[in-house]
């Protein structure tokens, strides 16, 4: 098992939160060229997604990378022509890494567990990419994200292979597509990593009414 695989597994399996943030400070120096090696398809897609979403008459959108880690999402997004972009993470050695980018606005901590709504709500798009997933943020974290969205925001989210097979997850978004307020924009399965592990996840984008 390598060094990727070695992180990669330990992200996937280890349960209390705190013993998570630590794992992903610990990861955050040789992350970028972790998933690099794995060629990390996702955030291109999940950047690619929005692109197609979004209004016509929407040019612009404030855009909030929520789970951001080392900033992967955020370069994908500026190049797909997003510029107002703000990050978070529970991590704050992820941060750093971001930091050092230039890619954001502005970069903050978010607590561990479910967070507040209220959070999104000056947001026109939140993009939590790997993020809500097995090894990552909980189920109720897709709730909460929709709750805290404006009428016409999007939330661009995606599930890895080990959260399309949890019933947790699974669960958790066939009730939040189903709600009166919320609607499918898009969904598509495709590469996630695909050196070592050739692995899919799943992209969605939802829109909020």
């Amino acid at each position: 098992m390598g060094m990727t695989d070695t992180y990669i597994h330990k992200i996937y399996t280890v349960a209390d939160q705190g013993d998570q943030r630590e794992a992903y400070d610990d990861w955050a120096d040789s992350y970028d060229a972790d998933l690099g090696t794995n060629a990390y398809k996702t955030p291109t897609r999940i950047a690619q997604a929005l692109k197609q979403c979004l209004p016509a008459d929407q040019t612009n959108p404030r855009i909030l990378d929520w789970a951001c880690g080392t900033g992967l999402s955020g370069s994908a997004l500026q190049e797909a022509g997003f510029k107002d972009i703000d990050g978070c993470d529970i991590s704050e050695g992820m941060l750093e890494k971001a930091r050092a980018k230039g890619l954001y606005n502005k970069l903050f901590t978010t607590p561990l567990g479910v967070p507040d709504s209220d959070m999104f709500k000056d947001y026109d798009v939140v993009a939590a990419v790997g993020a809500v997933s097995v090894g990552a943020a909980p189920a109720e974290c897709l709730p909460a994200i929709l709750d805290g969205l404006k009428p016409g925001g999007l939330l661009a989210v995606s599930f890895n292979a080990l959260t399309l097979d949890d019933k947790t997850y699974m669960d958790t978004l066939a009730r939040e597509v189903e709600r009166d307020d919320v609607s499918l924009e898009f969904s598509e399965d495709g590469p996630h990593l695909t050196a070592e592990h050739n692995s899919k996840s799943r992209v969605m984008v939802m829109k909020k009414s």
